[in-house]
C-alpha cells in the first residue's frame, strides 16, 4: 500500500487496490485532493531537512492523515493532532497497518505548549484560517513558535484574499465582511457564535485576509519568512499563501 500511496503523489494515475476494503479506497481517493500539499511538503523537506530521519514533526488538523503519513515516510517521527476523535481513530488504524511512526492525539490548536514537546517541523493547512478572532490567532501563532525546536520550521498554507476572489461565486450562502471574515448563513438558533445580520443568521467560518496582511501578522508574532509563495487559482476561489517560517529569536 505504501507504493500505491507514493504512486498517487508522483503520478496522475488513480491507484487501484486489488482486494482492498472500502475504507482503503475512501482514504486513498479522499487523499487525491491533498496531492498538492504533499508535493509542497516534499519540496520543503528536500530544501531544509537533508537529514530528516529522526526529526520530530507535528501535523495540525491532521484530518485524513495524508500529510502525517507523508512526513513519516520521509523519516520524521510524527505527532498528528485533530479536534475530531473520529478522524484520528480512522487514520490511526491505517498508520498502524503501514508501520508508520505516528502518534495521534486530540487537542486544541491554541494550547500546543501543553504537549511539552519541541518539534523540528510544524505543519498547518487549516488551523490559522479557521481562527477568526485576532487574539486567538495571536495565541495560536505564539503557541506554534514556542513549540518549535531551535532552527525548527513552521510550514503554513492558508487561504488568502485577492482581487479575483468572489465569495458569492459559490453554491453556499456566504458573505465576506470588512475584516475579511467569511460568514456562512445558518438556521435561526441561540448557539454561541451565531450572529443576526440583516434579518438572517450567520456563523463565522474562517478569515481570508490579503496575503500581505498574513505576512505582517506572522512577522508580528516573532516569525521570520524563509519561503514565500502565492498561488492564485483559475476562477473566483481564494488564493493560497504558502510560507515556511522560523523563529526570529535566536536560541
Amino acid at each position: 500500500m505504501k507504493a500505491l500511496y507514493q504512486g498517487y503523489i508522483n503520478t496522475n494515475a488513480v491507484p487501484v487496490l486489488p482486494g482492498s476494503t472500502s475504507l482503503d479506497n475512501i482514504l486513498m481517493l479522499g487523499g487525491l485532493s491533498e496531492r498538492d500539499a504533499i508535493t509542497h511538503l516534499q519540496k520543503v523537506v528536500t530544501e531544509f531537512y537533508p537529514q530528516a530521519f529522526g526529526c520530530k514533526a507535528l501535523d495540525l488538523s491532521s484530518g485524513r492523515g495524508v500529510a502525517a503519513m507523508a512526513l513519516a515516510e520521509m523519516g520524521f517521527r510524527v505527532a498528528a493532532y485533530d479536534v475530531y476523535r473520529s478522524s484520528i481513530s480512522v487514520v490511526q488504524k491505517l498508520a498502524l497497518a503501514q508501520e508508520l511512526d505516528i502518534a495521534f492525539g486530540v487537542n486544541g490548536v491554541t494550547r500546543l505548549e501543553e504537549l511539552r514537546e519541541k518539534f523540528d517541523l510544524i505543519h498547518d493547512r487549516e488551523c490559522l484560517a479557521n481562527i477568526v478572532n485576532r487574539q486567538e490567532r495571536a495565541q495560536f501563532l505564539n503557541s506554534v513558535r514556542n513549540s518549535l525546536a531551535p532552527g525548527g520550521k513552521f510550514v503554513l498554507t492558508t487561504e488568502v484574499w485577492t482581487e479575483n476572489y468572489d465569495p458569492e461565486d459559490s453554491f453556499e450562502s456566504v458573505r465576506l465582511d470588512n475584516n475579511y471574515v467569511l460568514w456562512r448563513q445558518t438556521p435561526e438558533c441561540d448557539i454561541p457564535g451565531v450572529m443576526a445580520m440583516e434579518g438572517k443568521f450567520w456563523t463565522a467560518q474562517k478569515r481570508i485576509a490579503p496575503p500581505e496582511e498574513i505576512r505582517l501578522e506572522v512577522m508580528s508574532r516573532g516569525f521570520k519568512i524563509l519561503m514565500n509563495k502565492l498561488e492564485i487559482p483559475a476562477g473566483h476561489g481564494p488564493a493560497r499563501l504558502k510560507l515556511v517560517l522560523t523563529s526570529a529569536f535566536a536560541r
